[in-house]
């Protein structure tokens, strides 16, 4: 609010009807006996903090496979579907490889299958010119899947 008053717009009507009354309401001297004098309270705690490090060898020593294990089930039913939809479309229904925010990525034989069951509006998945820049393409079913060799 004293910032307000030294701007160059600030005029008698401004500082009456809006500046005044809030800072009546927010009365600056209970402001500082009331909030700034507890935050005084708890610094001294604060500054007297040390960070413990943390001990990262544990999270170093997991395995890719092993957190892929875990993001495998933990998103199991959607693997479980995307299998379903690309056994419904080429007669098998892959190893799971990945997934991300629009598909599960499935491998049968040498062949990569992306199965898009996040994408709602066929709008945006990629386009047949930058599939064929990834040596990659759709293939015919209800399901936007993609495939190209892995």
């Amino acid at each position: 609010l004293q910032a307000l008053r030294t701007r160059p717009y600030c005029r008698d009507g401004l500082i009456r009807c809006i500046i005044a009354p809030l800072e009546d309401l927010l009365n600056v001297s209970s402001l500082e006996s009331e909030v700034f004098s507890e935050i005084e309270l708890c610094f001294d705690e604060v500054k007297e903090f040390t960070p413990k490090p943390a001990d990262l060898s544990l999270v170093a020593s997991i395995s890719p496979s092993y957190l892929t294990k875990i993001q495998e089930e933990f998103h199991k039913d959607r693997i479980i579907q995307a299998k379903f939809v690309l056994s419904q479309n080429i007669g098998y229904n892959g190893t799971y490889v990945g997934l991300g925010s629009e598909g599960v990525s499935l491998r049968v034989d040498g062949n990569i299958f992306k199965v898009f069951d996040l994408v709602h509006d066929r709008r945006m998945l990629p386009s047949e010119e930058s599939l064929r820049f990834l040596n990659a393409s759709y293939i015919d079913s209800d399901t936007p899947i993609i495939t190209r060799k892995y």
